[in-house]
This record gives structure tokens, sequence and C-alpha cells, in this order.
């Protein structure tokens, strides 16, 4: 059956319920393209399970296609065709059989075992292509999606596909010029003259049904309701997306692709009107750079994915519209842009605005944009697109001739090389990657010149510095020890220490570092934020870094017992924040930064620390069972008589070592079946009051052993996810110990074991009294008396049955001298047949010696003499009732009846 399921799966892992629509006029049979990347893509059970999903609900859809044929069929008597999709509905509901056991399968696997699952996979791709008629390339669901995190740059299918001619180049210096080569002598280096014309490309961003479909600009158009396209107006591109996630994206594993959208250079703007809104404007069409600054009703849009040689189209919903204005020149460039590197803080302005004047030689060029030495940063260029047009063209260049630069900075400056600069970027992701190779600390002014769509050119200077790379990382793991009250803020004090150094003549400090997965909506649920909201003084406090007053870092000296006094003597750290458990991923490493600067703010370096969650998996490691105290899987635990009538108590602190009110104790048959009741108490060790309660005496020494298991809750320490069918209620965090054990309900008496305290020496036929021991001086004088029978108990402790205040007998029993519970029975054998009371009768009795009394047992001839041949073992049998009402008769002693004195 696997190659079956198999089947069944990679069919799923092909198709997808489609929220658009597709039309077809004939089977496909493509070659198969990008199998492999696909099939790794199912790397956990939710994946497949998801493939699944939709594979059932694609059966389905060609069984009901098949049975409407086949009821035309019937109608028409076409025998040939009947058969045909009778065969064909047979083959889909097999299969249809094959995913409900498939999801019964991968339901009850482990993620680790899918993997098994991949080679047999790519073998029945045949067979699944030949009954569906889908291959793996096929188009099959086009959607629109947001990007979040940026609102000038949305990516929606409100489209802006501007338009504009080049009337003069402005420079930087105010001059103009009719012709320009922007970033003359760079790579990606263009040239623009007076009349040239620009259109502006807008983009949607797009997700497209399978991810790895095979989708060629000339198959992209532009549709509406009518069905009329706009391919003879505009230029459609597509690309892969390679930016952030989208917190919007709905579905696992699809394309995401930025869709550009750009007016051909001789477009007919009045057709264009005509086709794009509601109602035409004739005076568009004469004046390219038209914009009435009206509000106007558009014609709505789907995009469309064509297949020529299939025969086949999928649409997305109509939700493109397109709108021609005027380009503007680009506006508040030094503002919008941004630069951002991991040396900077959170807290630092990452506009280039702020960073277009370093300071100088005497100040030390303080104010430069901190960046790591080797490490790249980058420069993302744009304008306010609220205010005016967008830019074009960027480059990077390093200003070597800076007038602020000294003759020995410049010298300096030299030395460096650099990566990411001198080439000149086109297009809609103006985002420039630079990395400052060479010492650190040398201020470095960058030039950065754009170009919009207008053709102004504006120059702007980046003051950047760069610092040593990051040389420590401390990494930390969390995880509880004990009961834990408040997971949404545990304090940390496992008392790792890490090693942990602070760069020389370091002043201030930043600490950027979130542990823990992003806030839910409910406003309660947050991750752990240690950002400073300003900057730290390291002088004030050596021993100790804090964010925002909160304890973070202890810093300790070598011997990673003494706090540190001065930045020398820092060797280690130890990590002592408040965590949010419930926010934090179990064994995901959440990396964060603690950046250094010198008194005049120059970055000096990186601190790297880390923090892990792991969950216990084992229960505290001071809990064990008392010694001896599980004997062959088994624990025999002797509850104590309660009430009137009795039910068992049992306290566990009697079985466990250091048993407290967070164990759990679950035992089959008794506490889930109403025979026992755990009564988790309170205290720890021997002041524990846990207990099992209202045990029901059937069970006490009933011969049964009971499974039992004992858990430790930690608290509600996990994670707690949002939303997506996930209960995002908090739950207790239980670990079970590892040791399998049964339980079994003893009875003390019983289980007690019995001595003579003097072996006794018994007569046929005459009247014996067995007493204890008897010790004298040496003139004769009794020094010491037992009673006739000595106990053990069950944990081997010496126990009196004959004293009235030895709780540890009179707890289950009265004393074996009350005759009102107690009862000897004499047991031989005769012919293999066990008689009782053959020769004696016997009761306990008091008897003194010298001074001291004591308990013995008197034996008395029974019946008349008969022949006896040879001695006669003989057995004690205590017959008692015990304080749970049970009769017990316990074997307890032997002893020999001699036939004479000889």
């Amino acid at each position: 059956m696997r190659k079956k399921y198999l089947s069944a799966l990679l069919f799923g892992a092909l198709l997808f319920a489609s929220a658009g629509t597709f039309t077809s006029c004939k089977d496909y049979d493509d070659d198969i393209s990008n199998l492999q990347s696909q099939i790794d893509g199912l790397a956990t059970k939710d994946d497949m399970q998801a493939k699944l999903d939709q594979m059932q609900t694609a059966v389905n859809d060609a069984k009901a296609t098949a049975e409407e044929a086949l009821e035309k069929a019937n109608a028409a008597g076409d025998a040939d065709k009947i058969a045909e999709l009778e065969g064909r509905i047979a083959d889909l509901e097999e299969v249809l059989g094959d995913i409900d056991a498939m999801k019964e399968e991968i339901q009850n696997a482990l993620d680790s075992q899918i993997a098994e699952f991949r080679t047999e996979m790519e073998e029945l791709l045949a067979q699944v292509e030949e009954l569906t008629g889908y291959s793996l390339g096929m188009v099959t669901e086009i959607s629109f999606q947001v990007k979040d995190d940026d609102a000038s740059a949305q990516y929606d299918p409100n489209l802006d596909v501007n338009y504009a001619r080049i009337d003069v180049i402005t420079l930087p210096n105010g001059k103009t010029a009719t012709s320009y080569t922007f970033g003359e002598g760079l790579t990606g280096a263009f040239s623009l003259a007076k009349g040239d014309v620009n259109t502006v490309t807008d983009y949607m961003l797009v997700n497209i049904n399978p991810a790895n479909a095979v989708i060629s600009n000339d198959m992209l158009s532009l549709v509406n309701g009518n069905g009329v396209n706009l391919n003879e107006y505009v230029n459609i591109t597509s690309a892969q997306w390679s930016g952030d996630i989208i917190a919007s994206r709905a579905t696992q594993n699809t394309g995401l692709r930025l869709v550009g959208v750009q007016l051909k250079e001789d477009v007919d703007f009045e057709s264009f009107d005509k086709l794009v809104l509601s109602s035409s404007d004739a005076g568009h069409a004469s004046d390219p750079t038209w914009c009435d600054g009206k509000e106007h009703d558009y014609i709505a849009y789907a995009l469309a994915v064509t297949d020529a040689e299939k025969d086949r189209s999928v649409t997305s919903a109509y939700d493109v519209t397109l709108h021609v204005q005027a380009e503007q020149k680009a506006e508040d460039i030094e503002k919008k842009s941004t630069i951002q590197s991991d040396a900077a803080a959170a807290v630092q302005n990452k506009a280039i605005e702020a960073w277009k004047n370093g300071g100088d030689a005497a100040s030390g060029y303080e104010r430069c944009f901190p960046v790591e030495a080797g490490a790249p940063f980058t420069i993302n260029v744009a304008s306010d697109l609220s205010k005016g047009g967008r830019v074009m063209a960027s480059y990077v260049t390093v200003d070597y001739n800076n007038s602020t630069l000294s003759t020995t900075d410049k010298a300096a400056l030299k030395t460096l090389t650099f990566n990411g600069v001198d080439t000149v970027i086109k297009g809609e992701e103006l985002t420039h990657s630079i990395t400052v190779n060479g010492e650190a600390g040398i201020p470095v002014p960058l030039k950065l010149v754009t170009i919009d769509y207008r053709g102004f050119v504006e120059e702007n200077t980046i003051w950047v510095k760069a610092g040593e790379a990051a040389t420590v990382t401390a990494a930390y793991t969390v995880t509880p020890t004990s009961y834990v009250n408040a997971p949404a803020a545990y304090v940390v004090n496992t008392g790792e220490k890490q090693a942990f150094t602070i760069p020389a003549n370091a002043y201030y400090y930043h600490v950027d570092l979130v542990a823990g997965e992003t806030a839910h909506a409910d406003g309660v649920h947050a991750p752990s934020v240690f950002k400073s909201s300003g900057y730290g003084i390291l002088s004030s406090n050596w021993s100790e870094l804090n964010v925002n007053g909160n304890d973070f870092l202890k810093l300790y000296k070598a011997d990673k017992n003494t706090l540190a006094g001065n930045q020398k003597e820092v060797a280690y750290a130890e990590f002592v924040g408040t965590l949010n458990l419930q926010m934090m991923r179990e064994d995901k490493t959440y990396t964060g930064a603690i950046k250094f600067y010198d008194k005049s703010g120059t970055y000096l370096g990186t601190n790297t620390i880390q923090v892990t969650k792991k969950l216990p998996t084992a229960v505290p490691a001071d809990f064990s069972a008392k010694t001896n105290g599980i004997v062959n899987g088994v624990m025999t635990v002797y509850p104590e008589p309660k009430g009137m009538p009795a039910t068992g108590e049992y306290l566990l602190k009697q079985a466990f070592n250091n048993w407290d009110a967070d164990y759990v104790l679950t035992i089959d048959g008794i506490t889930n079946d109403n025979k026992g009741v755990y009564n988790p108490g309170a205290n720890k060790g021997d002041a524990s009051t846990a207990s099992i309660l209202n045990i029901n005496t059937g069970v006490i020494n009933n011969g049964k052993t009971y499974a039992a298991t004992v858990e430790y809750n930690y608290g509600q320490i996990a994670f707690i996810p949002e939303g997506h069918g996930v209960i995002d209620d908090a739950y207790d965090y239980k670990v079970k110990w590892a040791t399998d054990f049964s339980i079994k309900f003893g009875c003390w008496p019983v289980d007690c074991t019995y001595q003579w305290s003097e072996t006794p020496v018994v007569y046929y036929r005459e009247t014996n009294i067995i007493k204890g021991k008897v010790t004298k001086a040496a003139n004769g004088t009794v020094t010491a008396f037992e009673n006739v029978i000595k106990a053990i108990s069950p944990y081997k402790g010496a126990v009196d049955p004959f004293d009235a205040t030895d709780t540890d007998w009179t707890t289950w029993a009265n004393i074996l001298s009350d005759a009102s519970t107690t009862e000897i029975i004499l047991i031989t054998n005769n012919n293999g047949k066990e008689i009782e009371n053959e020769y004696f009768t016997a009761k306990f009795v008091a008897t003194t010696e010298g001074s001291i009394t004591k308990t013995a047992m008197e034996l008395t001839p029974t019946g008349a003499q008969v022949q006896v041949g040879e001695d006669i073992e003989t057995k004690v049998i205590l017959k008692i009732k015990d304080k749970f009402g049970h009769v017990e008769e316990i074997p307890a002693l032997t002893f020999t009846m001699k036939i004479n004195h000889e």
C-alpha cells in the first residue's frame, strides 16, 4: 500500500484548490520540472496533510466531472464511453481511499519519518499524471499580496504607471545639460538626453501556485471582464520576490513574484484612457504630463497567465487598476533614504540626512554612522512619494577628496578597500550593499548620487566609520528546574556564566535583544524585549549591564565569583534578565547584540548574546524513591485506616524523597476509577502532606499491582502560538518520571515478618507455655524478659505487636494479645491433609519472670491420646481482624512438636 499512498500524496503536491478561474480545451502532458524541489518542500506532517487535503478536493472535482459525463453517456447509450468513464471513476475512488489511508498514516507518523517517502514519490509521478492529466508546473492560482512593513512601497495592485519626458538634465550644482551620462565610467552607467521619454514601472506582489511554475513575460497580461487585454499599451515583467517575509501571505509553499507594469513609450493615451477609465478625458491624449487632479472611476483588471500551447489561462481576482499621472521631481531623498548595519543601535536614526555631517578631525568624526569592518551594510534609496516622484537610478562612491578630511585621514582612507561602490543601480529596488575592509576607526565619506525620471541629479554625503567585528558570543540556555509560578515574568537565575569581554575605551553600551515571537493580537502575550531606550554608561556600574534600569547581565572577574570593578576585570557574564517563557519557542535561539561605543560615540564593536529556552526533560534532580522502595518494579505501600467505616490514606513522603505539591501521581485503576484520590498537599520533603486519600479497602492486600506514573508540573512554560487553528491558551508542562513502576496496596500486619524470641521446645500431650527470652544476672535475678514473638516491619524496623503504644503496629491492628481480634491456629499435616489444632489449642497469656510480665503462648493438648511415630512440624497461623475490617490469616511461625523427651 505504500506506493498507492505515495501516489496519492504526490498528486497532492501537484494540485491546489484554485481561488481564480481556468479554462482548458485539451489534456496536458508537459515534461516534469523542478520535481525534487517540490518534494523537498514537504518537510513536515502539516505540509503533507495540507497537500492531502488539496489533493482530496481535486480528486473529488475530477470524480464529479466524470460522473456528470457518465450520466450523458448513459443517456446516449454509448457503451464504450460508459465503460471508459466507469473505469476512470473506479480509479479515482481508489485514490480517494488511498488518501484517507495516507492521512491516517501521516497522522501517526513522526516528522522525522517524512523523508522516507520522498524517493518513492518521484517514481510514482508518472502514474499520477496519467490518471489526473495535471503536471507539476501548471499555474492553478493567482492572488495579490501586500508588503506589510513599508508604507511607502506596498506593492498593491493599484498601479501608478506614470510617464515623464526629459526637458533638461539638472545637475547638483544647479547647471543644466541637454545630454548626460549618469555614472560615467562606472559599472551600469547610462546616457539620457532632452526629449527622452521615461515611463515609470510600478509593481504588484503576486502569489502564484504552484511555487515552481515556469512563467515567461509573454504569458502575462492584464484583462478586463470583457476579455480585452492591455498588451498593446503596457509591458509586463515578472521576477522572483527576494525581499522580506510577507505577513499576509496565506498559503504555504507558493511562489511570490514581483510583477512590474510599465507603459510603452509610444502609447496611444486616448485609446488607453477608454480602456482604464469609465469616462475619458479628451485633453489627456494631447498632453503626456496630464493630471487634472480629479478622482476617476477605474475599470478593474485581472492578471492573467496564459499558456498558448495548452490553450489554458488562469486569472486573478479583478483587483488591478491603472492610474497615469505626470511624474514629478523626486523629493526628500535624504529624509526617505536610509542606512542600516548590524553595528547600529536600534535607537540610532537611520535616515541618511542624520549622517551628512561627520564632524571633523578635532571632534574625532563623532557623527559617523557605525558599521562593522568586513561586514556589509545597506543604503536604501527612496523618495517621498506623497510629495513627488521616484528615483530612477543611483550609485555610491567614496569621496576621497572630501574637504573635511585632514591629510592624515585622507591617507588612511586610501588604505581601505570597498565592495559595492561605483556601481549604478536602476529600477525599483535601489539598495546598495557596501562593505568597508581594513583597519577599524577610519572615517569614510560616501557620496550617494541619484537621478529621477525628470532628469534631476542629486548628491548626498553619508559618513560612516567601521568598528571591530563581534568578537564575543555569550550563549545561554534557560531551562526551569522547578515549578514556575509566573512564566510570563521568569527571572533567570541559572548561575550559568559565559566568557565575556568589553572593548578597551568603551564608555557607552546599547542592548538590542528580542527573546520571543511576535506579540499576540490580544495585547497580553508579548516577547521579552531588551532594547535600550538610550545608552547605558559603563563607568556607572562595571558589575552589571542593565536595560532601562532592569537587570540584564552580571559581570564577573576571572574567578567567576567576584563581580567586576572595571573594564579590564570583566571576564564572564551571567544572564539575569526576565523572560516571557510563553512567547519563546522551544529550542529556538534568540540572538541579540550589545554594542559598545567610546565617549565620543564612535562604534567600537559588538558582543553577541544568545538565549535559548529548552524545556526540562526530567523531573527535578532531588526526586527519587526511598531506598528499596521499589523492588522488581513494584512499590508496596501501606495505607493507614481512617474514619469509620475505614478507608485508606497514604502519605507519599513515606515512599519518595522530596515529594512536593507540583508532582502528580496517577494510579491506573485507582485514581481514575474513584478507588482513591491523589491529594497534592503542600510543602516539600519530610514536611509534605501529599497523599492518596479515600483508598478503597477492596484494593488493600488484594494481591494486584496497579501501573503508576509520577509527573512533575513545571507550570505554563511552553510556547503559546497564536491562531492558525492552534488553541492559544496556556497549559501546564509536565514531565514524566523516567522510572516505570507499579503500586501494590499491602496490609502491614500481613507483610510483617515474625520470629520466636527463643526457639520453643514443645512436647506431645503436655501443656506448654512458650515464653520469650529470659536474661538473668549472675545472682539469678531476671534483668530482661521478652514477649514470645517479635515482629519486623515491611521496612525492616522492629515492631512490638503486644505493645499498645507501638503505633507501627496499632495503626493497623489491635495488639496480638487481644483475644477479641486475634486467634491462633495450629496446622499439622496428616498424610498430605492439613488439620487445624490437631494436637493443641493455643492462646496468648500473660506470664511473669522476676518482676517483668510479658506475653507468652499457651498450648493446651486436645483430644484422646494417639500413636505418634515421629516429631511433628507445626505451623502457627495468626488470624487477626485489622482496622479495615479485613480478617487475615498470617502464616507467621513454625515449631516442632517432639514425641518424647529423649
